[in-house]
């Protein structure tokens, strides 16, 4: 028996479309049972669109449409589906085989943790769906059903299994049509578990995973299958794709593809090219500082896009260094961008005079963020008049304890670092140099001192990042366990040399920081807890409670 999976890029509610690319992959494919990803006929996650008039109509004629254009193969396809009866829509997949409906399985587990919110939109199914071909029974388990929420530290401990189900039934073979979002190093865990599954039960296992960006999740695919043998086969991570495993087959040698920074900056990438190709743009406008962030980002973009498509606008001030400005013009040289440079400082006189006029000062914060509200007043109208997308340059680090300015450095339609922390931007960028010829590069792209350098706004005379923050060691050490793992002072201090005062004094900029998240770009998801969908913490709010470990 082979088993082809057909790993997928849609694109959100372009029913005609994916079901075009779904029909002709398969007429391609030659395999028993052909797997596609959860919600592969309008795309994961569809959100609200489920709520448009015609919209799940639209998905089940698909179903029928697909049906009826590949009846001599054995296909699963994920749509939404509603009980006309009860008017309860479901997240589904239907089994078609020669031209008809065979089968139908409905999600029984439904994620609403994190970026999830499938409780919102679906009822859960009833009951597991298992079907026979070639004498095998198949059951299918769809994403959370077979994952269980094991992969995150904020998932429910769900008390029914589908998987313990379909085990009982006597399936030997468990197929998870999926659209599991990227995060740092889960698709190396995902590869184990099943394996541990197969080989505590002696079964097959096919995983088909959507692969490309809708909003801020990228998905990465990586479908593989496995048995107790082994893997028997897989698809790229990153990449459309499809194959065909037979299950009778060898193991084949799997090696782990990339490390974490390598993860990190391939999916940021496709979330960009995706981005930009879905929403119909062509071409990206960043500012260029001189400093690691803003050249990580051009970096990446460029890999993306290409560089006739990225635009570098440097803003001097009267508080740039030359170095800072040489360092953004080695950037640009190196990736072969253009480049427009526009002062500030008459706008920043002007501000300072109109200011003036009217009996009031600018100083301190206030004349600070002036200069980042001025730059992002510039970036905004460039963006206008060119139609170009904007690219907002803050790491997560940054927006984590609000050293960024609304209306200034926050401006943009994407964040593009904005899930990475500081010292992660640093390991990022000393690998895109190390291995620049992996991303199409002829030399390292980033200037040194961009990397080496101190941090620095310059916002005034030889300020310092380190003037307002600890080091970014010692910041995001916090920040990953408060922000990833959402512990509180007393856990932080147990895993780590900080004094309480210290670690509150984080958590207390993060939390009076939340508005300025709640009014961010989309950020792109790479981390467990991700700063927009992902972290849904209140702007007015007080962390007053005491547990009882606290009180005795």
């Amino acid at each position: 028996m082979h088993i082809g999976m057909i790993q997928l890029n849609p694109t959100v509610g372009d029913v005609t479309t994916n079901t075009n690319n779904i029909i002709e992959a398969v007429l391609k494919m030659d395999a028993d049972l052909i797997l596609t990803p959860e919600m592969s006929i309008c795309g994961y996650p569809p959100r609200d669109l489920l709520y448009c008039a015609g919209f799940i109509q639209a998905c089940e004629e698909a179903v029928q449409r697909i049906a009826q254009a590949c009846s001599e193969q054995t296909i699963l396809v994920g749509h939404p589906r509603q009980d006309y009866g009860t008017g309860k829509i479901r997240n589904s997949v239907s089994v078609l085989h020669n031209g008809e409906v065979l089968a139908v399985a409905d999600k029984q587990l439904l994620p609403s943790y994190d970026v999830f919110d499938e409780k919102r939109y679906f009822e859960p199914g009833e009951k597991f769906c298992m079907f026979e071909l070639f004498g095998e029974k198949i059951g299918i388990a769809i994403c959370e059903d077979f994952w269980r929420g094991f992969d995150s530290s904020s998932a429910p401990t769900y008390e029914y299994n589908p998987v313990r189900q379909l085990l009982d039934a006597g399936c030997s073979v468990l197929v998870s049509p999926s659209a599991s979002p990227f995060v740092t190093s889960k698709h190396q865990s995902h590869l184990e578990y099943a394996l541990d599954v197969a080989n505590e039960h002696s079964i097959t296992i096919a995983v088909c995973n959507q692969v490309g960006g809708n909003d801020d999740l990228v998905f990465n695919g990586g479908s593989f299958v496995v048995s107790s043998a082994g893997v028997l086969g897989t698809l790229p991570l990153f990449e459309v794709g499809a194959t065909s495993v037979s299950l009778q087959g060898d193991a084949v040698d799997v090696v782990n593809e990339y490390c974490n920074d390598e993860e990190r900056c391939r999916a940021i990438i496709l979330g960009i090219k995706d981005y930009f190709c879905k929403t119909g743009h062509s071409k990206a406008l960043l500012g260029l500082s001189g400093g690691i962030d803003s050249a990580l980002v051009a970096t990446l973009a460029v890999v993306a896009l290409g560089k006739d498509a990225v635009t570098g606008v440097l803003m001097p001030s009267r508080y740039s260094s030359i170095g800072s400005v040489e360092d953004a013009e080695q950037l640009a040289a190196n990736l072969g961008i253009a480049t427009v440079t526009l002062p500030i400082e008459h706008m920043h006189a002007a501000f300072e005079q109109t200011l003036r006029d009217s009996c009031q000062e600018s100083t301190g914060l206030a004349e600070e963020n002036a200069q980042a509200r001025i730059r992002g007043l510039l970036l905004m109208a460039l963006s206008n008049q060119q139609g170009s997308l904007l690219l907002a340059t803050g790491n997560k680090s940054e927006l984590a304890v609000g050293y960024s300015t609304l209306y200034g450095d926050m401006s943009g339609a994407i964040s593009v670092i904005g899930d990475i922390y500081k010292t992660d931007v640093w390991s990022m960028s000393n690998l895109l140099n190390h291995t620049h010829s992996l991303f199409g590069f002829s030399s390292a792209p980033i200037p040194e001192s961009s990397i080496t350098k101190p941090p620095t706004a310059e916002l005034r005379p030889n300020q310092l990042d380190q003037d307002s923050l600890p080091s970014y060691d010692e910041l995001d050490a916090v920040l990953r366990l408060h922000i990833d793992l959402d512990l509180g002072v007393d856990e932080i201090e147990e895993e780590l040399d900080g004094t309480t005062e210290f670690i509150s004094n984080i958590i207390r900029m993060v939390d009076i920081a939340q508005f300025k998240r709640d009014q961010a770009a989309v950020i792109f998801k790479t981390s467990p807890r991700t700063f927009g969908r992902g972290r849904r913490m209140p702007i007015v709010m007080k962390r007053n409670w005491a547990t009882s470990r606290e009180t005795t």
